[in-house]
Formats: structure tokens, sequence, C-alpha cells
């Protein structure tokens, strides 16, 4: 992240200083445009689609001082458009911060993204979560045997984990689950656990 807003603070550095104003008009139009948008629930590609279509929205509305500045516009050329999308991005960088990181944060994790597992589920029922930086639930299945789930992200069924955690514990749940890898600094190698990507509540 640190990196993509670094490019975009010294892209700015060559951009003719007669374009500045015009520039800073169509980030802060476009900022205005985004930020109606729930950006929290997109994904990459429909984040840089809706930026996208919040530029080309400002840079239309400016049409006739954006021909004097810059000449016709072909919006067929992808490397303009692409190099304009940089230059508003660098002046959205400072304007509306929050969605450009957003985006390079939804990026990184869309590249670094491990290969999905093996997806299982079992029925129990929940005995305790607890955990201080990562959190960990507790179910106790049907034979009465133990297993620990890892709580990494977002998964069906979080929203009344945090609402209600109390009410939780003693419901019966099935439980969608994938092992990975986890490193232990303690023991210095890793260890398979059981990361907790879904919960259906049964009662």
């Amino acid at each position: 992240m640190k990196n993509f807003l670094t490019f975009l603070l010294l892209l700015g550095l060559y951009m003719p200083l007669s374009a500045q104003d015009l520039m800073d008009k169509l980030a802060d139009e476009a900022c205005t445009c985004i930020s109606k948008k729930d950006v929290e629930k997109m994904d990459a590609d429909q984040l840089q689609m809706q930026l996208g279509f919040c530029i080309m929205e400002s840079v239309g509305a400016h049409a006739d001082e954006f021909q004097k500045q810059y000449g016709d516009l072909n919006f067929s050329d992808s490397d303009a458009m692409t190099k304009l999308g940089e230059q508003i991005g660098m002046k959205m960088a400072f304007k509306c911060p929050t969605v450009l990181m957003k985006m390079a944060s939804v990026q990184t994790e869309v590249a670094t993204m491990p290969a999905p597992g093996v997806v299982e589920e079992l029925t129990g029922t929940v005995k305790a979560i607890d955990g201080d930086e990562i959190a960990q639930v507790t179910v106790v299945d049907e034979s009465g045997r133990t297993h620990k789930f890892l709580w990494l992200r977002y998964f069906n069924g979080s929203d009344r984990f945090i609402s209600e955690p109390g009410k939780v514990i003693g419901s019966k749940v099935k439980v969608t689950f994938e092992t990975i890898e986890a490193y232990s600094p303690k023991a210095r190698e890793y260890y398979d656990r059981k990361e907790i990507r879904g919960v259906e509540f049964l009662r």
C-alpha cells in the first residue's frame, strides 16, 4: 500500500501546474461520488469499476474545460484513460484517502489470497468465544469432542457472534471450516488449525 500511494504522489510532480485546479475539481467530485457508494461491501473489481464511473462522470461534467487543458480525449484510448485515472487518483489519495487505501488493501488481499482448501462441516454446541488479538470459537461436537476454530475474517453468522456473544454460548450450530497452516513462534513450526468459514444456527 505504501508503494501504491508513493507512486501516486510522485506522479503528481510531473503534472503541469496549469492543470492543478481542474484536477482538484475532478478529484473532489469523484470523491463525493464514490463516498456515496458502499465501498466496504465491494471487491477489488467492483471498487475499481465504480471509481472509474465516478471519474468519467466528473470529466464529462467539465468537458469544455477539460478540452481547453488537454484537447480532445479519446475514451477508447486505454493508455490515455489510464494516465488520466492515475492523475486524478493522485489527487484523490489526499482528498479521500480511505477509498484509495481500501482499493490498495483489497488488491493486496486478492494478490496474496491462498488457494482454497477443503471445506468441512460439523455440528455441535458453542462453548466459548475468547482471544485478544485473534478470536477463537470453541465448539463441542455431538460425540463430546472439543474443537477450537480460529476467527480470522468475516463469515456468515459472525454478526450474531459480535452483537450478542453471551446469547450465542450454548447454541447448537453447524460450523463450516477449513484446515489451514498457522505458524507457532513458541514451537517454531507450523501446525494445522481450523479456520471458521461459516455458522448456521440450528436453535
